[in-house]
């Protein structure tokens, strides 16, 4: 009788374990249907990389965002399925920030005479559309389609003259002391850098964004003088690269300007960081705190200026003959800097009666209603602008790379060529590409990679076990 009871008491736990066991596969499997239904209907990306290396960075996403016009992509591609579908995924991500963007796939083999009208010169070659101008792309990399962009939004070209002749720095150089890095990355974002002698021409060219002054070791003829003095005075923007020492017969423009471009040399003396930042020279000046200026208030790190000087407002300067610049100071330099009257070989000191105590301003930004038609040829500005630097070291091949300093510099073109909406747009650098890990944290990442799958095996293997005692 006992017997009986207990099979009967087993086999309703039996039958109670299986109904248990058939309504938790039963919940499961609903679970796991509605969890697709959710993620087929509601699609939300998540990007947990280091820098969100695999989203689109915030760079592109402002750029996309100025965009006021349709941006229309033409891909001459085969009819492959896979192909289409990551260019459609790809531009998706553009879409969130720019609705208007408009893709068409075109078959090279099918319609040649398209493709050839086009520009395109083999199979995979993208055609973008933006407004008036079009490109023609080979790279759909995040990186090419910043630089190309910018370049279709810019209305023309800018060409940017380097005066040459006085010993001064060339975009054409690829030495360290040269700017051709520079040069490199600037034409990408639409910028034509172009040395100008003003011997061999007589005159400084109508159609160029600004001009540059970068740091001339000898000096200008006076009629050079007088050349850049009214090219000033008819409207012309300035980039002024100035470095300790003299004016090089600059004298007039200077005071044109209503600045002060100081002969000594800035020093500091924070050697903590210093070492922090790899500095091994007391002349490399950091810059890690930014004024208001539009110019420096998104950079995302510090910027270097080796051997650099002040630039200061001429306090005797009363602004006749209606000039009326209004001055905006840049760069100041740590209360730890100073400016070194004297030689900078050994160990220097401050000196309080020779030199001058931080923190201080290494450059100047003019700016001042613009009167004067630029040219036929380029838009007129309605705001003429200068910006005078106390270095030339940091657009240099040697120092573009540290820091801020490219991302800078672009920005002083940019600024320069009336180009506001593109300030601080700089190059997307993805970090984070690596996983660089001790010798024990190697060991640790084997070990989980082992362990996880021989722990949860363990588990089951014990459940189950468990189960066939009962």
């Amino acid at each position: 009788m006992i017997g009986c009871w207990a099979n009967a008491m087993m086999n309703k736990s039996h039958i109670a374990l299986r109904l248990q066991n058939s309504i938790f596969v039963i919940l499961l499997l609903t679970v796991i249907g509605l969890l697709g239904y959710v993620g087929k209907t509601y699609n939300k990306r998540f990007d947990v990389t280091q820098s969100q290396r695999n989203s689109l960075s915030e760079t592109m996403q402002a750029l996309l965002k100025k965009l006021d016009k349709p941006l229309d992509v033409t891909a001459y591609v085969p009819d492959d399925a896979v192909v289409k579908k990551n260019l459609k995924q790809l531009l998706k991500q553009y879409k969130v920030h720019h609705k208007e963007i408009n893709l068409e796939f075109v078959n090279p083999d099918l319609d040649p005479a398209r493709a050839e009208k086009d520009g395109i010169a083999y199979s995979g070659q993208l055609l973008l559309k933006y407004g008036a101008k079009k490109e023609t792309i080979n790279s759909v990399d995040e990186q090419n389609m910043l630089n190309v962009l910018q370049r279709l939004t810019r209305d023309k070209e800018r060409i940017v003259i380097f005066l040459e002749g006085h010993d001064e720095a060339s975009p054409l150089n690829d030495k360290p002391n040269g700017m051709s890095k520079l040069s490199e990355v600037l034409s990408k974002k639409g910028f034509n850098l172009q040395p100008h002698n003003m011997l061999r021409t007589q005159s400084i060219p109508d159609n160029a964004s600004f001009m540059v002054i970068a740091a001339p070791k000898k000096d200008y003829l006076e009629a050079e003088a007088d050349l850049i003095s009214k090219y000033i005075e008819q409207g012309g923007n300035l980039l002024w690269l100035h470095e300790p020492g003299g004016v090089f017969g600059l004298d007039d423009v200077e005071q044109q300007l209503g600045l002060e471009l100081q002969v000594g040399t800035l020093l500091d003396a924070n050697q903590d960081l210093q070492r922090m930042l790899g500095i091994q020279h007391p002349a490399a000046i950091a810059i890690i705190d930014y004024g208001p200026s539009e110019l420096t208030t998104k950079l995302a790190a510090h910027t270097l200026f080796p051997f650099a000087t002040t630039v200061e407002k001429d306090t005797d300067d009363n602004q006749e003959g209606g000039s009326f610049w209004k001055y905006q100071p840049l760069l100041s330099t740590l209360i730890t800097s100073w400016l070194e009257s004297g030689d900078i070989q050994g160990n220097v000191k401050f000196d309080d009666e020779a030199d001058k105590a931080g923190p201080l301003t290494i450059g100047m930004a003019l700016s001042r209603e613009n009167i004067n038609a630029v040219s036929k040829e380029t838009k007129v500005i309605p705001e003429q602008r200068v910006v005078v630097l106390g270095d030339s070291d940091f657009m240099r091949n040697n120092y573009i790379g540290q820091g801020s300093n490219l991302e800078f510099s672009s920005n002083l073109f940019n600024w320069l060529s009336a180009d506001d909406e593109l300030l601080s747009i700089k190059n997307n650098v993805a970090v984070g590409t690596r996983l660089d890990l001790t010798n024990s944290g190697r060991i640790g990442l084997t070990l989980l990679w082992l362990g996880l799958p021989l722990a949860l095996f363990g588990f089951g293997m014990w459940r189950w076990l468990r189960r066939r005692k009962r």
